[in-house]
């Protein structure tokens, strides 16, 4: 391992430099709601700071690469908070919220993926035995690397210019965020609603062993990790481990997702990196990395959402209530086996919690 990079042990890939580590941790700690505010204030001061942090990050043109994955990741965050927010919110509201986020994110795509792919590359090359399919590697990695060359270029022409002036266009819109009723009714709503899919798609994933099915409930699973964040100020302890148990997950399905890119990349018929016989060793190595990846994603995910959504929404519910009346946090229960229990670090949860009024 060199010192320019950190390998999160709980995720099969995943390299990290420290800066990066050192921006996430600290947009991690902006990145929560207040239970001591009214929560459209709450939703409000997170989602403009959120914004704060996209424009700083896009107006660094020292490196833009680094910029644009920041920026990216507060879109994601925007987006999130919004699912979670939804129930208390007019539909049209959240409409057309979600889709300028998303429009803004998607414009500066095309730099990001393409070195999400060339680290895909090094991962499948790393992780998987050598000797055949590195030919292909090779030819892709040259390919990838002239692509995201010009897409930076294009860059910095004009497309960080273009999201930076979207963003401030869009800051008045969220300073009017508000839900009904004030208070986290609506969002215990979304939690459930976004829970209860996030299981489905697990389920859905592991039934048909489809691409597009493991890369839904991918999405699932970052919107579980970045509103477990958003909730984390109610009993840290407990919601900041679950929040990094899902992020490990989602990083999981991230390198999963990028493997089937690779794969449709070298399958495309007007592509060609290698001979026939080379190319097929290539997607033997994929399919490899594939089994790999999603036997430990399978494991995980039967840990973490193994809890039905009713009484996963009640317990978090619960502890909201009482960290926003400012009452004695829930006490530390011993471990012990029983129905439905959920066990995160040191604590283990059985039945939830009632709220108190």
């Amino acid at each position: 391992m060199t010192a320019d990079f950190w390998v999160d042990p709980a995720s099969p890939g995943g390299n990290h430099s420290p800066g990066d580590l050192e921006a996430e941790a600290g947009t991690e700690m902006s990145y929560r709601l207040d239970p001591a505010l009214p929560m459209s204030e709450a939703l409000r001061r997170v989602a403009l700071a959120e914004l704060d942090i996209a424009h700083t990050a896009l107006a660094a043109k020292a490196d833009r690469h680094t910029g644009v994955h920041g920026a990216r990741k507060c879109f994601k965050r925007l987006r999130s908070l919004l699912l979670l927010a939804r129930p208390g919110m007019p539909e049209p509201v959240f409409a057309n919220l979600t889709t300028r986020v998303a429009s803004i994110g998607k414009g500066l795509a095309a730099a990001r993926d393409a070195q999400a792919l060339l680290d895909a590359v090094d991962e499948l090359e790393r992780n998987t035995e050598q000797g055949t399919g590195d030919v292909p590697i090779r030819s892709m990695r040259g390919w990838l690397q002239k692509r995201r060359q010009a897409a930076e270029q294009n860059l910095e022409r004009s497309t960080a210019s273009e999201a930076m002036h979207r963003l401030l266009d869009l800051r008045p819109a969220f300073m009017a965020l508000a839900v009904y009723p004030d208070d986290f009714s609506p969002l215990a709503r979304g939690l459930e609603r976004c829970y209860r899919a996030t299981r489905k798609s697990f389920k859905a994933a592991f039934k048909t062993d489809e691409a597009n099915e493991v890369h839904e409930w991918r999405k699932g699973v970052q919107h579980h990790w970045r509103q477990m964040q958003l909730l984390t100020p109610c009993w840290p302890s407990e919601l900041s481990a679950r929040a990094d148990a899902a992020r490990s997950l989602s990083q999981i399905l991230g390198d999963d997702h990028d493997v089937a890119m690779l794969i449709h990349l070298i399958s495309t018929p007007t592509m060609t990196f290698g001979s026939p016989e080379e190319t097929t060793a290539f997607i033997k190595r994929c399919r490899k990395r594939h089994k790999a990846l999603r036997k430990e994603a399978k494991v995980r995910g039967e840990r973490l959402f193994v809890e039905k959504p009713g009484p996963f929404t009640a317990r978090i519910h619960a502890y909201w209530t009482t960290a926003a009346v400012g009452d004695d946090r829930p006490g530390i229960q011993p471990p012990q086996q029983q129905d439905n229990v959920v066990v995160f670090g040191e604590r283990a949860w059985g039945a939830p919690a009632k709220a108190r009024a």
